[in-house]
């Protein structure tokens, strides 16, 4: 049983998600060096952090905006918590409503679609989110352990092409950003103190928005540019 009270569970939910931003960054760094396979392994995991904490935050958010104090036992997580393939479930799942939160909704149903239309999308996409769980617990193994396959030719990480990989990782970070961003406008009607995440979501911003990071970079150098120039001029 896992129990926690709304406190604790606070800090639990942040480490998670600090560990998930970490492995990003980290995934990050590792595509750069032409670690594919260990990168999209970090990618992985990262969702599987992701995962645990929204199993955390669906059950905790509404004392967090309340002052609740009362335990509770994340069901979830008592569960599946070393479930590799149910953690990622999740984080996926999760992901199914990164287009329409950034405004796209053109992957929805058209409107006035049946109910029985939007149950077989739903019921689709499960099978495959399901299928893709499984399928990136082997590709997480693979990414960081030598091995053979069924002919005996050997496995190793370092001979994984990349891939998606690239596009695998910023779609994970910017998964992962959406839950800080969504915990950031809960707290503004909170009735608790701001408890900001900030430091997570600046170091997703390389791999989530990284035109965005590239631009924002160029205009601080250019400021302390201006600025040193000025200084040698006085």
């Amino acid at each position: 049983m896992v129990e926690m009270s709304p406190g604790q569970a606070r800090e639990f939910w942040k480490a998670l998600m600090d560990n998930a931003s970490s492995l990003i960054a980290d995934a990050h760094t590792l595509l750069s060096a032409e670690s594919y396979g260990r990168a999209r392994s970090l990618t992985i995991l990262a969702q599987e952090e992701l995962g645990k904490a929204l199993w955390i935050y669906d059950t905790f958010q509404d004392d967090w905006s309340s002052g609740g104090a009362a335990p509770r036992v994340v069901d979830s997580l008592t569960q599946h918590g070393r479930n590799h393939t149910k953690k990622y479930l999740e984080a996926i799942v999760f992901g199914d409503e990164l287009a329409e939160f950034w405004g796209d909704y053109s992957a929805l149903p058209a409107s006035g679609t049946s109910y029985e239309a939007w149950e077989k999308v739903h019921k689709k996409r499960q099978a495959e989110a399901e299928t893709a769980a499984k399928e990136a617990n082997l590709a997480k193994q693979r990414g960081f352990y030598v091995d053979h396959d069924a002919n005996g030719a050997v496995l190793s990480p370092t001979a994984i092409a990349s891939g998606t990989t690239a596009d695998d990782l910023q779609t994970a970070a910017r998964v992962i950003e959406m839950l800080l961003i969504k915990d950031h406008s809960r707290m503004k009607t909170s009735a608790t103190p701001y408890d900001s995440t900030h430091s997570q979501q600046f170091r997703l911003l390389p791999v989530s928005h990284p035109e965005d990071w590239a631009a924002a970079a160029g205009a601080l150098d250019r400021s302390a540019e201006a600025d040193d120039q000025g200084a040698q001029e006085r």
